[in-house]
């Protein structure tokens, strides 16, 4: 998870402090169509270029591949600890799109969120 990656990372502690605030912003307004680079920057007080360039250099994506990237990670997290169904998830993780949401899985993960549910659920 990327949280704990970045807690390990070997950045200084402001950068620390950018990557989880971005983050936690992402993450408090998860649910959040509108939640793009524009939203990030009103947020955390800083210009386009500074938003960009930071989270380039630290995290080698760019703000929207940035967002995509937390979003996707929380719907492979819903879909192995809850019963919620694929289009629940999908709304609560900000996608408004089915068909970009399955593509943008399936490119992150290689499989269907069905496939990664039926692969990653802990059978009781």
């Amino acid at each position: 998870d990327l949280t704990s990656r970045i807690a390990e990372e070997e950045l200084a502690d402001s950068d620390k402090r950018f990557l989880n605030r971005i983050v936690q912003i992402i993450e408090e307004n998860m649910d959040n169509t509108e939640l793009d680079a524009a939203f990030l920057e009103e947020k955390l007080l800083v210009s386009k270029m500074q938003l960009y360039r930071k989270l380039k250099a630290l995290s080698d994506m760019a703000p929207s591949e940035f967002i995509r990237h937390i979003r996707l990670q929380r719907a492979g997290v819903l879909l192995v600890s809850t019963q919620l169904t694929v289009s629940e998830i999908f709304y609560k993780t900000g996608f408004n799109n089915k068909s970009y949401f399955f593509k943008e899985f399936r490119k992150r993960y290689q499989c269907s969120p069905k496939e990664y549910r039926d692969q990653h659920r802990i059978h009781a």
